[in-house]
Parts: structure tokens; sequence; C-alpha cells
């Protein structure tokens, strides 16, 4: 049972609350402004941002007065003590945020709350950036709360302007699928990994796009886009690295490749590719591997086992919402017999009569969506056309080799439709842009009507096509 003391909800942060959302608004409402005369993707712009701190104040007060606990509490109780070192001795904030926390000094040492989450690497990360933004929030939770909120919006708008620059008739579909979903809005918003990887994420694909494939080159961008992103998803969530890295080179390959003009070199262009590719990723592990023995296959598996356990056990004793794989055989068999299965209960779980808790509803109604929406594009599209499909749009193949991959490793790791929920999201609107991609390749385009038969004394007018 927690504390009175236990809260990151005050009367501070509900008094705030009005003043942060018109200064965030007015900011973003200006910098649109400025930035944006395309009136089609402007009108998106501050929806999106309003849906984001909707989703943060929702978030806030879910924690607060539905669960009572989570580690949104631990890293705002570190960014806190960060905040406040800042007010009362720099020298600390200064340790707190860039020294090792096996280096620091006693007073350093002392000025921590809960000191049990600057020891993992992984949640320190969140609470020193947290911490680093804290003052844009004065300290308070709902103010920090909205500066990584922000940031994740951010990162999903730089997504949607890659998607739209690619398929820009479809603009309003792919603003749905990155701007507009649920699970987007809601959960990848306040202090937790979520809202900053999902900003990273973000970041990366709009860098890897603007300095490798799109003809309008943004190289110091995105070079920092591609960095930043790539530093934070290692050192918070290094398995959205891993699903977003082979998704990243087969796109950017085949992207490429179509703009190859000479018909042999085009052809010589997939066996060299994977020549050389085969040979870097051959050197890419084994360097992983001796710096990350912990993410060799057997290591994974044997991890993964352990996860399993503890959530399943964890979900029992709380009388959580968990689901069930089966038994896990820790071998690559076992790994293969289980990936359709992980596959579809991260975008397609829970079912309805799953949903045996009204904090799972939502998450619920959206994966059936998903389901009818999925069987509606194979039916619409035909299985065989879908599958030509996936092979020769680069776009449609990166979305889904990064969606299959990161849904396997939530789906197969999470094992409580709770979590699963929040860690899903990266991989969702990648797999609802490839629906919308595949939809848009059956739709029969507009033919303007023939011109009227003519006569030897008919004059004939053209008239230009809009």
């Amino acid at each position: 049972m927690f504390l009175l003391a236990w809260q990151i909800l005050y009367t501070k942060d509900f008094i705030l609350l009005p003043f942060f959302l018109v200064i965030w608004v007015l900011i973003f409402y200006f910098y649109r402004n400025r930035k944006y005369s395309n009136d089609i993707i402007k009108k998106y712009f501050l929806p999106a941002l309003g849906l984001r701190l909707l989703g943060a104040i929702l978030t806030a007060l879910m924690y607060q007065y539905y669960y009572g606990y989570g580690d949104t509490f631990f890293y705002f109780f570190g960014a806190r003590d960060i905040y406040n070192a800042m007010l009362n001795n720099p020298g600390t904030a200064y340790e707190l945020i860039a020294v090792d926390y096996k280096q620091w000094s006693l007073e350093a040492y002392n000025s921590v709350t809960l000191r049990g989450f600057f020891v993992n690497p992984k949640e320190a990360m969140v609470i020193k950036l947290a911490g680093i933004v804290s003052p844009l929030g004065f300290g308070t939770y709902i103010g920090t709360s909205f500066a990584l909120t922000v940031f994740s919006f951010l990162g999903c708008w730089a997504m949607y302007r890659v998607f739209y620059d690619l398929v820009p008739h479809l603009h309003f579909p792919i603003a749905l699928a990155v701007l507009f979903l649920p699970s987007m809005w809601f959960w990848s918003t306040g202090i937790m990994k979520d809202s900053i990887v999902i900003g990273a994420l973000g970041f990366f694909v709009n860098g890897i796009y603007y300095s490798l494939i799109s003809k309008k080159k943004k190289i110091l961008r995105s070079i920092f886009f591609i960095i930043m992103g790539a530093f934070l998803m290692k050192n918070i969530k290094v398995y959205v690295l891993v699903a977003i890295f082979p998704a990243t080179v087969v796109w950017v390959f085949f992207m490429i490749k179509e703009r190859i003009k000479n018909d042999t070199l085009r052809k010589l262009a997939t066996p060299i590719f994977f020549g050389v590719g085969a040979l870097g990723g051959v050197i890419v592990i084994q360097q992983l591997g001796s710096v990350f023995s912990e993410y060799t296959l057997e290591g994974f598996l044997e991890e993964a086992a352990k996860v399993q356990w503890w959530l399943k056990l964890s979900t029992e004793r709380d009388n959580g919402t968990g689901y069930d794989l089966g038994v896990l055989d820790p071998s690559l068999g076992g790994l293969i017999a289980t990936f359709p299965k992980a596959v579809n209960v991260a975008l397609f779980r829970p079912y309805p009569w799953e949903a045996t808790k009204i904090i799972v509803l939502p998450s619920a109604a959206e994966a059936l969506f998903t389901l009818g929406f999925t069987i509606y594009v194979f039916f619409k599209v035909g299985v065989f056309k879908t599958l030509k499909a996936i092979f020769s749009d680069p776009v449609i193949l990166f979305c889904l080799i990064f969606a299959i991959i990161f849904a396997f490793a939530v789906g197969f790791t999470s094992f409580n439709f709770g979590a699963l929920a929040r860690y899903k999201i990266p991989c969702l609107p990648f797999y609802y842009i490839a629906m919308v991609l595949l939809l848009d390749k059956v739709r029969k385009p507009k033919v303007a009507p023939p011109p009227p038969l003519s006569s030897p004394n008919t004059t004939i007018q053209t008239v230009p096509l809009n």
C-alpha cells in the first residue's frame, strides 16, 4: 500500500495546468504559422498537439487515481531531485545528470530520494532527461510531463512529414495512423520511456529519409536526428533500434535501387547489396556479441523465459490481465513456433472477451478494429496482389518488416495486456501505414471523360484537366 507521500499530482499541478497549456499552444501556434504555408498538413498540427497534451493529462490522472503506482512515479521523484539540486546546488545537479552513480559525491548521494532507479542505466536515462526539462514545468509532474510529451509529438510529426512527402495524396489516412491513433496520443505521453522512445524513433526515420532517400537533402539536421534517435533508443529500449535497423537497410537499398536507370546495374545491385549486407551483418553481430553478450540468442531466450515467469507470477498475484503463449521452448525452433502467436497478440489482442478490466477496453476495441481492417485489406486487395505489392513497394516492405519484428518482440515478452498496450505503440503507425498503402494500390484512378466525337464542321475546345 502506498503512503500519501507517494503522489505525483499536487495542488500546484492543477493551478499551473492552464498556464502550461496556453504557453505550449501559443508557442506552436506561431511556429506552425511561420513554418508551414501548406494548408493540407498545417491543419493537422495543432489538433494533434492538443490530443497529445490531453493524453498527458489523462495518463497522469490514471496513474495517480487509478493505479496509484507505476514507473512514472519513480522517474518523477528522480527528476524532482535533479530540479531541487538545480535550484540549491548546481554542482550536485550536474553530478546527478552527467556522472555515473558509482562516482557520486556524498552530497549527491544524499540528495536523491530513491537511489535504486539511478542504478539501472535505462531508468536513469529517463530520470536524467526528465530532470533536464523539469525547469520548463517548474518541477511539477504535469509541467515536466508536457515537456516530454511535446518531444514525443515532434518526433511523430517528423515521421508524418516523411510519409506525407512519399504519398501526399494520402495525407489524411497517414495522419490518422501517425498522429491521431488513440494508442499513440494516449500512451506516448508523460514521464515514461515510451514518450521518449517514440519521439526518438520518429526523428530517426526522418533523419534517414532526408539524408539518404529524399531528393530534398537536409544533411546536417538529418545527421543530428539519426544520432539523437539512435542514442536514445539504444540507451532506453535497445530492441526498438534492433527492430528498425534491418527495416531501414532494406528501405534505403530498394529506394536507391529504383533510381538506377541502367538495367544491368539495377540487376547487379541486389546480389552485391546482399553480399555486402551479409558480411557487414556478421561483423556487426560479432562486435555486438563481444560487447553485449546478453544479446546473444541464448541470452535473449533465457532472459525472456525469466521475464515471462515473473510477469505471469505478478499478473496472477495482482489479478491482472495476463495472457499465455504456452510453454516456451528456449531454442531457435521454439522461438519460430512462438512467432505467429506473439505477433497476433501484439496486433490483434486482447479480444473483446479478454478485456476483463475497464482500463483494457480501449485497447481491445483498437485491436478488434486492427483485425477487422487487416481482413478488409486482404479481401479488398487479394492475397496474391498483397504479397506482390509488399515485395514491390519499398515503403510497404519497410513498414511491415519493422512492425512485424517489433510486434513479435513485445508480444513475446509482455505477457500482460496492460503493459502490452504501451509497449506496442511504436509498431502500430507503421502497420497501419502499410495497410493504407496496400489499399491505395487497388484504388481506381480518376480518368478524365473522353472528348466528344468531332465532325468536319465542329470546333473542339480543349480544357485543361485539374
